[in-house]
């Protein structure tokens, strides 16, 4: 039954109704209201009416004061007779000829509202009204808010309120909150009870005791949302039996998660109790259900046979299935980035089968990496769509995924399989790099495999356009930004260039694979990112010192900003200090710190330097006037599982110079630890016989050097396959 008018537009009613009636030209209708709820309804009325309105303020003799001609309207916020005051105080006889009295309250204002129904109304205010002030003024708030607005409610939508002391939806008041501080009065259950059969749960019927109203309630819920994503209705007692028109027909549940601002609490309530077990059993294949995201029992199904599946090697459908039960319990992003209909990316619950996507994706791609036939192994590495690049990024992000299930109830049985897969994937993972690093030395020794390939040293010669001294152009240069860190920093910054204002300049984020110079550490990687003719760099063997040379001067730092400075450009490892240059070379060495440091968090430290470099350089892109603008790198590294040690190779006699991963002399030869590079290499800057090690778990000892997790100089293609990064304007 719908309210037919506001409580001003009934107000009004009442108001003409008694002038209509008046005897006298000049009427005037006194207002006694009980618990002054009405002034400002009636303040709309009277100027609606274009009749003034008098407000007693302390006592109703006020009212005589400064007399007005016409239509108009006392208003006494008070009863007319206190209950602590004895005798019936007719203060203004004179009204019976001139005008009407009016007693009535904002309850008794309520039931005009309705219409022909007010019967029904009636009822509705003998069974709410309260003796209690501070009840009472609850329940005047709530007939004021929904009797003003533009969407009037049902009469049942109104007993609801003041049932629930707010809510519309009886059920969903059941659902988020119990009992909560409802009375459990007899009359009060009543009530409740009559509201939630009226909407159809009728496994209430028949009780009494609130705590048994409550668990009923949220049984009925279960089942519905059950139900509705294909469960046999038939399976579940006739009073538990929701009726579910269709996908439009949201449960109740998943309806309630549309609108809540505590969906954790939700999942909590329903994702950790085992609510239908039973019938979940007797589901043939509970993925059918994946959308229904309540009970714990159809929950542990679901995972059990997720985990049943990764254990045969079904990889594929594993990450299908776990994405479809993450997108389920995730819900959707609204445009002020609330989640409605699930948990969102902040629960436990759903962060764990994002994990398990993860996992099973990384599986997938730890299982079927080798099967393309190819020889080209920076292909195979840096393909932007199938690379193994993807690998590095899958077991970051594990890494840094964290440990979700531990936040889960003990009987969910992820927190007792999660970890066992992760701890079997990042054996997988060592197992992997040492195949690709078996792979490298094939082809290398079978022969030259970088031939075609874009070499870091002749970036400033292949990039000059770009690079043309009438042009402002910022320089980023970034210590071990391996290619899959890379790749995350450029998408971030597409991200953040789509979000510039609309009269801001465009800029463009391209990729494209470069190879570092071998052996892959910073003394040469960056020497090779200078100014200069490509002819003009080359690596030697000075006295037995491998060095950078660059028209046969060794690059050291201070050369590498003096070959810049000649070239016009401004060096500078500040944020704030040197870029009003128009040619801005910016070092950074803090991502190489990190990783040599034994830093712990070292995954998530990555991840989040990615970030802030990404907010960095787009500030700098947005704040500047460039035209153009490249992220560089000198080399990657490789970063194994914390319990894996690389075996420590002593450095062999007849080496005279050596890294970490590499070994330098005039004797090295293919009988030396590692991959030969010499002349038939063909690198085309490499003048010395180099052997560096292409296995993950070796490297040479060096007195001063620990024997951290994170390392570089050798050859595999995390440490020498580069992502340089262009963005340019226009």
């Amino acid at each position: 039954m719908q309210a037919t008018q506001t409580l001003p537009d009934a107000a009004k009613d009442a108001i003409r109704r008694e002038f209509d009636r008046a005897e006298s030209n000049d009427p005037i209708v006194l207002w006694w209201d009980d618990g002054n709820y009405l002034e400002d309804i009636l303040q709309q009325a009277c100027t609606d009416l274009s009749v003034p309105l008098k407000t007693a303020e302390k006592t109703p003799l006020e009212l005589r004061a400064d007399p007005v001609d016409g239509e108009q309207v006392w208003y006494v916020p008070h009863v007319k007779a206190p209950a602590d005051t004895d005798g019936d105080y007719d203060w203004f006889r004179d009204i019976e000829h001139t005008g009407s009295e009016v007693e009535m309250s904002i309850e008794d204002l309520t039931v005009h509202v309705f219409g022909s129904e007010r019967l029904q109304a009636w009822e509705l205010k003998n069974a709410t009204r309260s003796d209690n002030p501070q009840q009472r003024r609850e329940i005047a708030r709530i007939l004021h808010d929904q009797l003003t607005g533009g969407q009037l409610p049902t009469l049942e939508q109104l007993r609801t309120q003041i049932v629930t002391g707010g809510y519309t939806d009886p059920v969903a008041f059941i659902l988020e909150n119990g009992w909560a501080d409802i009375d459990d009065d007899r009359q009060t259950i009543e009530q409740m009870t009559d509201l939630l059969t009226s909407e159809g749960v009728d496994a209430v019927a028949d009780e009494n005791d609130p705590g048994a109203i409550e668990t009923q309630t949220r049984r009925w819920a279960v089942a519905e949302w059950l139900i509705h994503a294909g469960a046999d209705a038939e399976q579940f007692p006739s009073e538990f039996r929701a009726e579910t028109a269709g996908a439009h027909d949201l449960p109740e549940l998943k309806s309630l998660l549309n609108n809540t601002t505590s969906p954790g609490l939700i999942a909590d309530r329903y994702l950790d109790a085992t609510i239908w077990p039973d019938v979940v059993d007797t589901i043939d294949d509970p993925w059918e259900l994946s959308s229904c995201i309540v009970d714990a029992a159809l929950e542990r199904r679901l995972w059990e046979e997720w985990h049943e599946s990764f254990d045969v090697g079904d990889y594929e459908a594993c990450l299908d299935r776990a994405e479809e039960r993450y997108d389920a319990l995730l819900g959707s992003e609204d445009i002020h980035g609330n989640y409605r209909g699930g948990y969102g990316p902040d629960n436990p619950w759903t962060q764990t089968w994002e994990q398990a996507a993860e996992v099973a994706r990384l599986a997938h791609q730890l299982d079927t990496w080798d099967e393309r036939v190819t020889d080209d192994v920076v292909s195979l590495y840096a393909d932007e769509d199938d690379g193994t690049w993807q690998i590095d990024n899958a077991v970051l992000n594990l890494v840094v995924s964290g440990e979700p299930e531990t936040d889960l109830p003990r009987e969910h049985p992820a927190t007792e399989t999660l970890d066992d897969l992760r701890t079997e994937l990042q054996s997988t993972y060592v197992d992997y790099l040492e195949d690709l690093g078996d792979l490298v030395t094939e082809t290398v020794e079978a022969g030259a495999p970088f031939v075609d390939e874009d070499h870091a040293y002749q970036f400033f010669t292949k990039e000059s356009d770009g690079l043309e001294s009438g042009q402002t152009v910022a320089l980023f240069v970034i210590d071990a930004l391996r290619l899959d860190l890379a790749r995350r920093l450029a998408d971030e910054l597409r991200e953040y260039v789509a979000t510039l204002p609309a009269d801001a300049p465009e800029f463009a984020v391209e990729e494209s694979v470069w190879l570092g110079t071998l052996p892959s550490e910073t003394e040469f990687g960056k020497a090779a990112l200078t100014p200069g003719e490509v002819q003009m760099f080359d690596i030697s063997l000075v006295n037995g010192d491998l060095q950078p040379l660059r028209n046969n001067r060794r690059v050291t730092t201070n050369r590498r900003n003096s070959l810049l400075d000649g070239d016009g450009w401004r060096v500078t490892r500040e944020d704030d200090e040197g870029w009003q240059s128009k040619r801005v070379a910016y070092f950074k060495n803090d991502l190489d710190n990190m990783g040599e440091k034994e830093l712990s968090d070292l995954e998530a430290m990555l991840a989040q330097r990615v970030d802030s470099l990404a907010e960095f350089i787009g500030t700098k892109i947005e704040q500047g006037e460039w035209d153009q603008a490249y992220v560089l790198t000198d080399h990657g590294f490789v970063l194994l599982p914390h319990d894996v040690t690389p075996e420590k190779i002593s450095r062999p006699a007849e080496a005279s110079d050596s890294g970490r991963r590499w070994i330098a002399g005039e004797d090295v030869d293919e009988d030396s630890p590692g991959v030969l590079l010499d002349a038939s290499t063909r690198l085309g800057y490499l003048d010395a016989n180099v052997s560096a090690f292409a296995s993950p778990l070796k490297r040479f000892s060096k007195q001063g050097v620990g024997d951290a997790r994170f390392y570089h100089g050798g050859l595999l293609p995390q440490e020498f396959v580069l992502d340089f990064i262009s963005i340019t304007q226009g």
